[in-house]
């Protein structure tokens, strides 16, 4: 009779990715995140600092139109992201969120508007006409911080809002010889640009540095120093951005009137109104980044020990001749065992052909990926 067929085992290159996977890792280098996020509100051009007057137009026109404007403009910039801190490398970096960043200018805009005319002798001049008010924000998004190597650096806005009626009133004097009608229309132009400069990063334990990150992704060293392990590594970060703005309001009047049976027009007519520019380097509000230092490696401090009492034991004397044979203890003393000191290499010597070793018995052991190739491989002879 034929002996029963075995179940094959699995080959051994099979197995041996699951033994190797049960191994013990090499420690990863430790990276801390810490949220930085700047964000920029700021009043370029207030209305009140602005004031366009367009005096009375057409000249020497029987029929003219007189505009008043006040004009201003904000910003306001959102960089969301994080520091990075490598603890293995001591050195700083910063990421950016994809595409959260945003560029937003609010422009603004208040209008007053003058009619008079002076035909056959008759003259006539309106009250103020307004006021009216208009506002507009044009925005983009990018992915923070928009430093060298930025694909996006800078963000530029250049754009022009479809126009709309701003005014349509009519315009009735006191007098039943005159009427007519008032429309303005208004469209906006603006044009943004932003880019980032640096990031500071200072800190002041333990001692007091500063450095500076001009490209994307670029780690600059920034030594944390050993400190005491429960404090965390603090770090202050400020972004410096250049932003440029120019917006140009358009108005296009329309004024039709009658007057003593005779018709008057003053249209055709583009009026640009360019709000003051900002051209300028705006530097954030400073945020603290705080990094919590990692535990010590496991085994560091055991580690130290033997280094440290393998030196002390260099001076001590050796077995010789005289001394016991091989089979014998090596060490006196209760914490011997064998001649291997099962607490360390505190208080033992090395037996012959060690020369001086101060090693851990606990480490001799072999690891789970070992014994499992062990077991793998005598299961594999008995079914042989």
């Amino acid at each position: 009779m034929s002996p029963l067929p075995l179940a094959r085992s699995a080959p051994l290159a099979v197995l041996l990715p699951f033994a190797l996977a049960l191994a013990p890792s090499p420690a990863r280098a430790e990276v801390g995140v810490a949220p930085f996020a700047p964000t920029h509100d700021q009043q370029l051009v207030g209305l009140d600092d602005f004031t366009f007057d367009s005096d009375w137009f057409p000249m020497n026109s029987p029929l003219q139109l007189r505009l008043i404007a006040h004009g201003g403009n904000s910003v306001r910039i959102d960089m969301p992201g994080a520091g990075l801190y490598d603890w293995s490398a001591g050195a700083i970096q910063f990421a950016g969120d994809p595409e959260a960043g945003k560029l937003a200018v609010d422009i603004g805009f208040t209008l007053d508007a003058l009619v008079r005319f002076d035909v056959l002798g008759l003259k006539w001049e309106s009250d103020i006409i307004g006021p009216y008010d208009y506002a507009v924000i044009a925005e983009d998004s990018f992915t923070p911080y928009l430093l060298l190597g930025n694909p996006e650096r800078p963000v530029v806005i250049d754009d022009q809002t479809d126009p709309v009626t701003l005014v349509s009133v009519p315009v009735t004097p006191d007098i039943i010889v005159a009427a007519g009608n008032l429309d303005i229309d208004i469209y906006v132009i603006v044009e943004a640009a932003l880019e980032g400069d640096a990031i500071e990063a200072l800190t002041s334990e333990p001692e007091l540095q500063l450095v500076t990150v001009v490209s994307e992704g670029e780690a600059v060293p920034l030594p944390a120093g050993p400190g005491p392990a429960p404090d965390p590594f603090v770090v202050e970060g400020t972004l410096l951005c250049g932003l440029r703005t120019a917006p140009t309001v358009v108005l296009k009047p329309t004024l039709v009137m009658e007057i003593l049976g005779q018709k008057f027009e003053v249209a055709d007519i583009e009026i640009p109104i360019a709000i003051p520019p900002f051209d300028d380097q705006i530097r954030f509000a400073p945020i603290a980044m705080s990094f919590p230092r990692p535990p010590p490696a496991p085994g560091a401090d055991s580690e130290g020990d033997s280094h440290g009492d393998s030196s002390s034991d260099s001076d001590a004397p050796t077995s010789g001749a005289d001394d016991e044979p091989s089979g014998g203890s090596g060490t006196t003393g209760d914490d011997s065992l064998g001649g291997l000191d099962v607490g360390g290499a505190e208080g033992g010597t090395s037996g012959p052909g060690d020369e001086g070793c101060a090693c851990d018995v606990r480490n001799r052991g072999p690891g789970p990926a070992a014994l499992l190739l062990l077991a793998l491989l005598g299961l594999r002879r008995r079914r042989a």
